[in-house]
């Protein structure tokens, strides 16, 4: 099998008109966070795809209902409600695997969501904290298309539905794509454009990015504020904001007379994006900090 490269500027794909830096936690989404698959490493797998006429009402997707298989062509997807709908593929935990399988809590279902890899995980942590899960189905559908050899399937990784739309996302590393699944991508991709969806391949994530979500993440479980320094805390910031002071995290936890009290708060106040930071940077003591632009949650 051919193995194609999706390094360089193919892992570093985003739409124009983004900013590199400042990456702003409390407005980006995951796709900015993203490193995607290109559209040039598409195309290769979309020249293996048989598109003639009629093509999306003879390929067809089959998904769980409970333990019901239900299928028809990829062009009625847009009707298949998600409730009730389970993961086509079971996960199973053993000895000796060389994947990591687990279930991710994801606030903002209210959920626990199944993945199969440690970047699937990094997924699905990424889209709870941009906001971008309001449903989301991993493994949402065997999806039946005719490529090179004939007829040929493919599981998306998730099924993603947002305030923006829905996606299908699938993960996998940079480097490690041949030809084969490039044209199941490709082939994933066509039907998305044909539904009216977004699709994306996640190859990594920007530089930084994800070690500062994550080290949100330790502080994103509701918790109580006994001391009110949520309230007291966002004041502060909407002061120097309105005073056009930039505002550090240091100091925004010294004007707290327990700063030990008042950092954890602030990180709790990151992640649920009432305070923006800029991702694409180091985080710590000297990170600008600003009150969000908008109520995200």
């Amino acid at each position: 099998m051919k193995q194609t490269s999706v390094e360089g500027p193919v892992a570093s794909r985003v739409s124009e008109g983004r900013v590199a830096s400042p990456l702003w936690s409390d407005a980006c989404g995951w796709e900015d966070l993203a490193l995607l698959c290109g559209e040039e490493n598409l195309a290769v797998g979309r020249a293996m795809l048989n598109l003639d006429r009629g093509w999306s009402a003879r390929w067809s997707a089959t998904w769980k209902v409970g333990k019901v298989k239900r299928a028809g062509p990829v062009e009625g997807l847009n009707a298949v409600p998600l409730t009730g709908c389970v993961p086509w593929r079971g996960f199973t935990w053993r000895q000796g695997q060389f994947h990591r399988p687990g279930l991710e809590s994801v606030l903002s279902t209210g959920r626990q969501h199944a993945f199969e890899s440690h970047r699937e995980d990094q997924f699905l942590a990424m889209a709870d904290f941009t906001g971008d899960a309001e449903e989301m189905l991993s493994q949402p559908f065997l999806l039946e298309f005719q490529g090179e050899g004939g007829w040929r399937e493919h599981i998306p990784d998730f099924l993603l539905v947002s305030r923006r739309g829905r996606w299908l996302v699938d993960v996998r590393p940079a480097g490690r794509m041949d030809d084969d699944d490039l044209m199941k991508f490709a082939a994933t991709s066509e039907v998305a454009l044909a539904l009216g969806w977004g699709y994306a391949v996640v190859t990594g994530w920007r530089p930084l990015t994800w070690r500062n979500v994550d080290l949100l993440y330790s502080r994103r479980r509701p918790m109580q504020d006994r001391l009110g320094l949520k309230p007291m805390l966002l004041q502060t910031a909407r002061a120097a904001q309105a005073l056009s002071q930039p505002l550090t995290f240091r100091a925004l936890a010294d004007s707290y007379e327990f700063p030990s009290l008042a950092r954890p708060v602030i990180l709790h106040l990151l992640w649920h994006r009432q305070l923006g930071v800029d991702l694409a940077a180091p985080f710590g003591d000297s990170s600008i900090l600003r009150v969000a632009r908008e109520a995200v949650r």
